[in-house]
C-alpha cells in the first residue's frame, strides 16, 4: 500500500514538472513574427454605409435579443478554451486536462500580444462610443474595437481544437464563430471586427502549426484531450515510399 502511495505521489510530481515546463514556454508566435496591419484590411470608415449598416445590425440585436442570447454573450466574455465544453461534453474540464489547459493559455497569451498592437494602430471606436444609441448588455472595454480580440481568440481555439478532434470539427468551428458574434450581439463590436478577428486567427494558427515548440505541446495536449474525452488515439501518419 505504501509503495502504491509513493508511486501515485511520484506520478503526480512528474505531471507537475511536465506542466511547469510548458508554463515556462509562453511564446509560439511572437508579435515580431506577424504584423496584422499588413495582413488585414483597414476597418470600414466610420462615415461609410458599411459602418451604418453594422450599427443597424447591432441595434437590431439590441432590440430583439432574448435573455438566453444575452446570457450566452455574457458567459462568452470569459476567454477560455473551456467555453467549448458545450460542444465537447462534460469531460472537457480544466481538472482533467492540466497540460492542455496551460497550452491553450499560452496560445491565448500569444494571440493577445499579436492583436493588441493592431487595435492600437487602427484605433477604431467601439460601437457604443461612436453611436450613443448602442447600449451594450456586456462589460464595455475601453480599448479599440478592430480587430476583435475575442473573435481572434475564439476562432484560434476552434482551429486548434478542430484539428485535435476532427470528429467534431464542424460544430467546433461553428462555436468559434458564435463566440465571435456574441460580441456583436452584446453591442461591443461591429461585424467587421469579428470577421477581422477570424482572419487574424487563421494567420496566427498557420504560423503556430509551423513552430516546433507549438507542435510538441500540441501533440501532448491532443493526446491528453482525446483520452479524456474517450476518443481513440489518432493513427500515426506514415509517408509512402516511392518505388
Amino acid at each position: 500500500m505504501k509503495r502504491l502511495t509513493k508511486l501515485i505521489i511520484f506520478a503526480a510530481f512528474l505531471l507537475l514538472i511536465s506542466v511547469y515546463a510548458l508554463e515556462a514556454k509562453k511564446t509560439y508566435v511572437a508579435p515580431a513574427d506577424i504584423d496584422l496591419t499588413k495582413l488585414l484590411p483597414p476597418p470600414p470608415p466610420q462615415d461609410s454605409t458599411i459602418t451604418e449598416k453594422e450599427i443597424s445590425e447591432i441595434l437590431d440585436f439590441q432590440n430583439n435579443r432574448t435573455k438566453q442570447m444575452a446570457d450566452q454573450a455574457a458567459a462568452d466574455q470569459d476567454v477560455s478554451v473551456f467555453r467549448f465544453a458545450d460542444i465537447l461534453g462534460p469531460g472537457f474540464t480544466r481538472e482533467r486536462l492540466p497540460f492542455a489547459s496551460v497550452f491553450f493559455n499560452n496560445v491565448l497569451g500569444n494571440e493577445i500580444n499579436i492583436t493588441d498592437p493592431a487595435k492600437g494602430f487602427w484605433n477604431r471606436p467601439r460601437p457604443y462610443v461612436f453611436d450613443k444609441r448602442v447600449k451594450p448588455c456586456l462589460n464595455m472595454p475601453v480599448n479599440a474595437s478592430y480587430p476583435s480580440g475575442h473573435s481572434a481568440a475564439g476562432n484560434l481555439i476552434a482551429i486548434i481544437l478542430a484539428n485535435m478532434i476532427p470528429e467534431k470539427s464542424a460544430a467546433i468551428y461553428a462555436r468559434g464563430w458564435e463566440f465571435a458574434m456574441n460580441r456583436v450581439i452584446g453591442g461591443v463590436h461591429y461585424r467587421s471586427d469579428a470577421e477581422a478577428g477570424r482572419m487574424a486567427a487563421t494567420a496566427i494558427a498557420a504560423l503556430m502549426f509551423n513552430d516546433r515548440g507549438f507542435m510538441a505541446d500540441y501533440e501532448k495536449s491532443k493526446a491528453e484531450l482525446r483520452k479524456a474525452l474517450g476518443y481513440a488515439p489518432e493513427p500515426v501518419k506514415t509517408q509512402s515510399v516511392a518505388k
